[in-house]
């Protein structure tokens, strides 16, 4: 019963000092720095696949450079045939053009493609000014916020550390093994420990059976079936 008390008394000091940590997280400049540093990192993936983009873009206009330029030699290639060599029958004229219009058509959808390429490298690189221009901007205002809310978290962080320091103190009356499963306990709800109140768990107020009342007033560790917390009288 009295590691009970003491792993009471230990919770009591070590929720306020929860407690606490749960208002820093909570300061409206926290949350604005931390949507910042958000805004940041994703301006910063942006840039990096804007990047990556103009890359590949850069890439198949080189590839395409080059097919449009055999497709160039192919169709000089033909007019040339033609020059030397004039096709004899009309079958022959009409099999010359369709591959004279066969090569104007990919010379056509390589011109257009290129084109394309150039007009969306344009709006690409237009973007990656803008999220650079973002970013640093908001670098700006990051740093000021993180500025601000170091100040202002100064004196809580010290009363943080001070409550800390209560808890701690308290640890050495526990049971190691009590703390253990206390600490297990808390990953999940919190507080951990609960008194029994008329024949109810105080953490979720559900009745308790005879037999579990029976174990609790016997001093045994008993975890609620409801909620999982442990019971204590």
């Amino acid at each position: 019963m009295e590691q009970f008390e003491a792993l009471w008394a230990y919770q009591a000091e070590d929720i306020k000092a929860d407690a606490i940590a749960a208002s820093i997280k909570r300061s409206p400049t926290r949350q604005k720095l931390e949507k910042a540093r958000d805004f940041i990192l994703d301006r910063q993936k942006q840039y990096k696949q804007i990047e990556s983009d103009i890359t590949a873009m850069a890439d198949r206009k080189d590839i395409i450079a080059q097919a449009l330029e055999r497709a160039g030699n192919q169709l000089q290639a033909l007019k040339d045939r033609f020059e030397s060599d004039p096709p004899q029958t009309a079958e022959d004229v009409k099999a010359l053009m369709a591959e004279v219009s066969r090569c104007r058509d990919t010379i056509r959808q390589y011109e257009a493609e290129i084109g394309r390429i150039v007009k969306e490298t344009t709006a690409n690189d237009k973007l990656q000014r803008s999220v650079r221009l973002e970013a640093a901007n908001a670098k700006k205002s990051f740093d000021q916020l993180k500025a601000e809310y170091e100040e202002e978290s100064k004196s809580k962080k010290a009363e943080l550390d001070e409550q800390r320091a209560k808890a701690k103190a308290l640890e050495s009356a526990v049971d190691p093994a009590l703390l253990e499963e206390y600490n297990v306990i808390k990953k999940h709800i919190s507080p951990p420990v609960a008194r029994l109140t008329y024949g109810q768990c105080a953490g979720c107020n559900t009745s308790l059976p005879s037999a579990t009342l029976a174990k609790i007033k016997a001093g045994n560790l008993v975890e609620c079936e409801t909620c999982g917390r442990m019971i204590i009288q």
